[in-house]
């Protein structure tokens, strides 16, 4: 049976290993964007937990953390052009393989919306990267929409080729 619960400060070896599960993915994915290496702290574990309104959950089976659901809700300042607004943001987002497919990310976000809806939050916020295929279609399965692109054009990769440069 898999529990969802708030993380507490003595999970931070387990929530590590996960943390670095998605580092290694995403460093593998796009290592021009990634260091080698990261290194995830305790004190930025605990830092996370000591927020005003942390979203901070874990999925637990047989007492081992399968899944996490990190993030914050914020107010954010607004400015010229956007409104001030109080968002959710799930920055962190992490099953472990083997138990993928059994509803834990769905219903890590349920509580993560269940918490900004709590706290009177317009939206809940998330990114995910373009190679992210599987996490794109999950968050769409479960109502989000694309709220902007973010493009790029990785001007190095330009620099190796025999493309003339753009003037």
């Amino acid at each position: 049976m898999i529990t969802i619960r708030n993380a507490e400060p003595t999970d931070y070896e387990m929530v590590k290993m996960l943390e670095d599960s998605i580092f290694l993915i995403h460093q593998q994915a796009r290592p021009d964007y990634f260091n080698s290496q990261a290194w995830y702290t305790k004190e930025e574990f605990e830092e996370l937990l000591m927020l005003p309104t942390p979203i901070s959950f874990v999925a637990v089976c047989d007492e081992q953390i399968v899944g996490i659901c990190f993030g914050k809700i914020e107010q954010t300042s607004g400015n010229s052009f956007c409104k001030g607004r109080k968002i959710a943001v799930i920055e962190d987002l992490f099953t472990l393989p083997k138990y993928r497919g059994r509803g834990i990310a769905s219903s890590l976000i349920k509580k993560a919306r269940e918490q900004a809806v709590a706290e009177n939050a317009e939206t809940l916020e998330l990114c995910v990267w373009d190679f992210n295929t599987d996490a794109l279609h999950l968050y769409e399965k479960l109502g989000m929409q694309v709220q902007y692109y973010r493009m790029e054009e990785r001007l190095n990769d330009r620099m190796n080729t025999s493309e003339p440069p753009v003037k």
